[in-house]
């Protein structure tokens, strides 16, 4: 028997599935990965020194990232798998270091003081310096990009973003858009 949490993530991502077959844009639903079997999360565990959150390891036991690079799933972003995720985290924690040098930025980045002074980050989703986040220390997701402040909370957790991200989808948010590869999703409008 799934989880609730693994059989909501499953259910977000098949409604954006959906929609990306039914506008025209089937090649980036059927980019997904298959999901990381438990060693290999144990072992990105291993690899960055501290646990990975459970909706995190969840999401990555569905889908372990895409296939191909450029065509996204989120937005114009890649999902990252397990192996694009640590290899990009250093570009995380760079930023990171960015906004621990002034604590007036985490109001606006709407950080905890045990967020911003951990390193326990991981990317999930991004393009150049654009990119999903998850905290570690809470589960929570920013956005983690070169703008003052480089973090900005997005979601409470990996959960209910994926599930705000599919019904964004589905209410017209977005549009297929050729480029970044065969094909993205654009924004419609200017929400983030």
């Amino acid at each position: 028997m799934e989880s609730p949490t693994r059989e909501r993530m499953v259910a977000a991502i098949t409604r954006i599935t959906n929609w990306m077959r039914d506008h025209g844009a089937p090649l980036l639903a059927d980019n997904l990965a298959s999901g990381a079997p438990p060693e290999r999360l144990d072992a990105v565990e291993t690899e960055v020194g501290f646990a990975v959150p459970a909706q995190l390891r969840e999401q990555w036991s569905i889908h372990d990232g895409q296939k191909d690079e450029q065509n996204g799933f989120v937005g114009a972003l890649d999902w990252f798998g397990t192996q694009l995720a640590v290899a990009e985290r250093e570009d995380v924690i760079y930023l990171l270091g960015l906004l621990r040098e002034d604590r007036s930025d985490w109001v606006a980045a709407g950080v905890t003081e045990a967020e911003a002074m951990s390193d326990a980050w991981l990317p999930f989703a991004g393009r150049g310096y654009d990119r999903l986040v998850v905290s570690c220390v809470s589960g929570r997701v920013f956005t983690c990009e070169k703008d003052v402040p480089p973090l900005r909370y997005v979601d409470d957790s990996i959960v209910a973003w994926l599930e705000a991200y599919a019904a964004r989808v589905e209410s017209g948010a977005y549009a297929v858009k050729e480029g970044f590869g065969d094909y993205y999703l654009s924004r419609t409008d200017d929400m983030h």
